[in-house]
């Protein structure tokens, strides 16, 4: 029998609406289910235990009445810890911000209280978001690997059922990569449409708050109620509305010759190159591209992203650099060295990508573009390289980035879908469209999903505990009811 954290966002949501499901009941199960799997995951840094059943209560006794909030009723989620929850931690990772309590919402979150969500605590982040460091959360499948990006904590719950979805950031990358990583579905929308007030900024011109989930019908709920009304505007009504039908004679552009530039390898290129089979025989076309001007936004990216770092980082700096990891300080050390002219040649990079790939796009007749989210498989732990100016190899996040950024550099959504495994890792379709087509790269990755086997988010196969804690009770004197993340073994 399916135990409630196995259900998905939408079938949760539509079994407490017909009150076959209380939001206590499926609030305890996902609480029972982050005892079972903490010692081994170490996805949450704070899980407000008391408050989230606070909420669930006062959502059941809403429904009771014949009340919803909105389409995400008594849903709990988790937040990464880079997003300020009210009376929560809010420390992005970082030692220097050991103790700090967030004195209100983000914007994003004051949309998903609207929407009826019950806000459950706070997800692991390497350092301010920065990809340095080793947050202690562990890749479902095996625990020598990579766990994702800078939403580790967010993709490693969803992934193992600790959460039935999750919001993370994505300045390069960050929600899309842990996506694929543990096989999930993950949005990096359009530019403008979710608040980021109250965020963590790396770069208040490239970050997003993004939805990760595991199906697409899931994330197209959760990234509904997440959009600002203004939005909701832009991008034409409600997304999870518009995800079951794509339009005839629909056509994708790939550019392969850019794959064996990015490293892209033959485990990773083969579960690609058969998703685009699947697309084919769904009546999508699949029309070659050259676009080798894309490679141009990893460099632009990188300038605007650290320069804007250094401005966002620099008070904090003065007073606490001893508390920040040696990487991150030189990363924003190194924004801070950025030329004027540099910031200059960027900025003009991005108004060229924003008109040329849009362009490209209309010119080709395509609706999207398609290609691997990630070169590779997730690497070895021990042999990622977390330099954004080094050399682009298979296991360095500066080729994450290469392949990612220019999403974020221009605004335009990009939705990461899990299409199958290479030696026996999940491996990511990345589906990325126009400015505010949102519903129409996530309709094509609906339709991709539920003509495979990937519809199911991956089966998690979860090791032995390892040594370490797991989560224990804090007692602060503010509440009794919150777990706190223990530090884990080294």
């Amino acid at each position: 029998m399916t135990e409630p954290w196995e259900l998905g966002i939408a079938e949760a949501a539509g079994l407490i609406r017909r009150r076959e499901l209380s939001a206590v009941e499926l609030l305890d199960s996902v609480l029972d289910r982050i005892q079972d799997t903490e010692v081994y995951a170490h996805a949450w840094t704070y899980v407000d235990q008391q408050g989230a059943r606070e909420a669930a209560i006062l959502a059941d006794g809403q429904a009771a009445s014949g009340q919803f909030d909105g389409s995400l009723h008594g849903i709990p989620l988790g937040v990464k810890d880079v997003i300020d929850v009210h009376g929560m931690p809010s420390e992005g990772g970082s030692e220097s911000l050991r103790g700090n309590i967030a004195k209100d919402d983000a914007g994003v979150v004051h949309r998903l209280r609207a929407s009826g969500a019950v806000i459950l605590g706070k997800l692991q982040t390497h350092e301010f978001a920065f990809g340095q460091g080793v947050p202690p959360s562990r890749n479902p499948l095996d625990p020598d690997r990579y766990a994702g990006g800078s939403s580790v904590g967010s993709g490693v719950a969803v992934a193992v059922g600790s959460g039935p979805g999750a919001l993370g950031t994505d300045t390069g990358g960050s929600v899309r990569n842990p996506a694929a990583v543990n096989g999930l579905v993950g949005l990096k929308p359009s530019f403008g449409v979710v608040s980021s007030s109250g965020v963590l900024h790396v770069s208040h011109t490239l970050d997003h708050v993004g939805p990760i989930a595991r199906s697409v019908e899931d994330c197209a709920m959760l990234f509904d109620g997440m959009v600002e009304p203004r939005g909701l505007t832009l991008l034409g009504g409600s997304v999870s509305a518009r995800i079951q039908d794509i339009p005839e004679e629909t056509k994708l552009g790939v550019d392969r010759r850019i794959w064996s530039e990015w490293g892209v390898t033959r485990g990773v290129v083969a579960a690609v190159e058969d998703a685009l089979s699947v697309l084919e025989e769904l009546g999508i076309k699949i029309v070659e591209l050259s676009l080798p001007d894309l490679d141009l936004a990893l460099h632009a990216s990188v300038a605007i992203s650290l320069s804007e770092a250094a401005h966002h980082h620099r008070q904090r700096l003065r007073g606490a650099a001893g508390r920040y990891l040696p990487g991150t300080r030189v990363m924003i050390e190194t924004g801070a060295l950025v030329s004027e002219d540099d910031i200059r040649l960027a900025w003009q990079v991005r108004s060229y990508l924003r008109s040329f790939i849009p362009e490209a796009m209309v010119s080709a007749g395509v609706a999207g573009l398609v290609s691997p989210t990630l070169p590779a498989i997730a690497p070895l732990a021990s042999s990622m390289s977390s330099e954004l100016t080094g050399s682009t190899t298979q296991n360095s996040l500066a080729t994450a980035l290469r392949m990612l950024s220019a999403a974020n550099l221009t605004g335009m959504p990009g939705v990461s879908v899990p299409c199958g495994f290479a030696s026996g890792q999940p491996v990511g379709l990345h589906i990325m469209g126009p400015e505010h087509a949102d519903a129409a790269v996530l309709a094509i990755a609906h339709a991709y999903e539920r003509a495979t086997q990937w519809r199911k988010h991956v089966p998690v196969r979860m090791l032995p505990a390892v040594s370490g804690a797991g989560v224990e009770a804090s007692r602060n004197g503010r509440d009794t009811g919150n777990i706190r993340a223990a530090e884990p073994s080294r």
